[in-house]
């Protein structure tokens, strides 16, 4: 019995030893850590006079800014470079810094943040039940001087505040950002062939996407190809600001700033200023950049239109007439072409109308392209919608673009100057047929 009570006696102090040992750290349990974080944080955040600047990457792709002001009573109001009335209309949420396994900030009313990860796609596009795969809910990594580093509780967004300045944060207050957007946008409209030399005479292409929130190098691989390097962007006071540097030849891009007086985007390389120029004709190929640059083409709702050929006029009107007397009584409206040259396919997706109802008639194809450029289209049984109208359709797609093989090219619309893509049949010259580029 004696010996029973000894074993007992020294299982529990071993017992004993061991818990104190699991639960100290540095001389602290790690609740006690956690609640000294989250005061730190807590301060942090409430503790900057000019509130925050802040670029939030989503687990989907791209970017996007915002201006957090945290107060003392756990509320915080925003702007967001999401649209115009983000942009401009200051939004306030509340907000939690709360002891969980590590400290995490909470954004817990919804705001500009939310509608990122809304599940709804008609809310801000994305996938049904995700949205963009965002986060509204993030642990802190890190402070490094005025900077701190967040992660996405569920999805691993990519959260990094910094402080702003008196002077950033009357311009935020002053519709700063949307000024800022508009710059930018209106820019990347009007000069669709910018471009730097860095290191070498080669021209880089830098194509902004800002509807996809993506920036683009595009480069000659010297081998009659193109190289690229992407990553997504968010628009700032004074420019854009990339997810990741963008490397080319060993040298780092990380941002872009407008000059307001030379009117053109620049950056730093080395030290040195780099200024991005902008080319009046293009640099590659139309056929190099789908894809890359311009996901496709929309051809218009029209009877006529600039880059049309005469038996492109005729055979649209033709499949104009017949989807009209099919015994649907439908309309054709404009057309999208849309490229995936990962899979190498093309989607022409017609809107067709009965009344005011719009239908979607989706003619799926697969293609072949050869390094000069000339597309064979191969169609696949349309379903749904467009098999309704399959053989009104059949003067464009069975009886030309599944026959004939292809160019594309850019075309100027002689009356505006606007850059346009063109189809351009090889064997039948007056089909062609042009639209704006997406």
């Amino acid at each position: 019995m004696k010996k029973i009570l000894i074993y007992t006696l020294l299982s529990l102090a071993l017992f004993t030893g061991c818990k104190k040992e699991e639960v100290l750290i540095d001389g602290e349990r790690p609740e006690e850590r956690t609640t000294a974080a989250v005061t730190k944080y807590t301060n942090e955040l409430t503790g900057s006079a000019n509130g925050w600047k802040a670029f939030l990457y989503p687990a989907g792709g791209s970017g996007y800014s915002f201006y957090f002001n945290f107060t003392k009573d756990n509320k915080v109001s925003m702007y967001a470079d999401l649209d115009v009335d983000p942009a401009r209309e200051s939004m306030e949420s509340t907000f939690r810094v709360k002891a969980l396994q590590n400290p995490t900030l909470s954004f817990d009313t919804y705001s500009y943040l939310h509608i990122l990860a809304d599940p709804d796609p008609s809310t801000f596009g994305g996938n049904a039940g995700w949205g963009l795969y965002s986060d509204f809910e993030f642990t802190f990594d890190k402070q490094v001087g005025d900077s701190i580093m967040l992660t996405g509780k569920l999805l691993k967004s990519k959260l990094v505040l910094v402080k702003a300045t008196q002077a950033e944060k009357n311009l935020y207050n002053a519709e700063g950002l949307l000024n800022s957007i508009f710059t930018s946008v209106d820019y990347i409209d009007n000069n669709n062939n910018m471009y730097f030399t860095l290191v070498d005479a080669i021209k880089v292409q830098t194509s902004i996407n800002y509807n996809q929130k993506v920036v683009t190098l595009i480069w000659d691989d010297g081998s009659g190809g193109v190289s690229t390097a992407s990553t997504g962007f968010a628009f700032t006071l004074t420019g854009i600001r990339f997810r990741e540097a963008l490397i080319y030849k060993g040298k780092s891009i990380q941002e872009l700033t407008w000059d307001p007086v030379k009117q053109l985007f620049f950056t730093t390389v080395d030290g040195a200023r780099l200024e991005v120029l902008s080319s009046p004709t293009t640099l590659y190929p139309l056929h190099l950049l789908l894809g890359i640059q311009y996901s496709g083409m929309v051809v218009p709702n029209a009877t006529n239109y600039p880059g049309w050929g005469t038996e492109f006029v005729t055979r649209r009107a033709a499949a104009a007439a017949g989807t009209l007397t099919s015994g649907y009584n439908l309309r054709l409206d404009r057309m999208v072409f849309n490229f995936n040259t990962i899979n190498n396919t093309m989607l022409l997706s017609a809107d067709i109308y009965q009344g005011a109802n719009r239908f979607v008639a989706d003619f799926p194809y697969t293609f072949t392209k050869t390094t000069a450029g000339v597309y064979k289209f191969t169609g696949i049984a349309p379903t749904g919608n467009a098999s309704l109208i399959v053989t009104q359709m059949a003067p464009l797609t069975t009886q030309r673009i599944n026959a004939d093989t292809f160019t594309l090219a850019y075309f100027t619309n002689p009356t505006t100057g606007e850059i346009l893509g063109q189809f351009r049949s090889v064997q039948n010259p007056n089909f062609t047929f042009s639209g704006f580029l997406f």
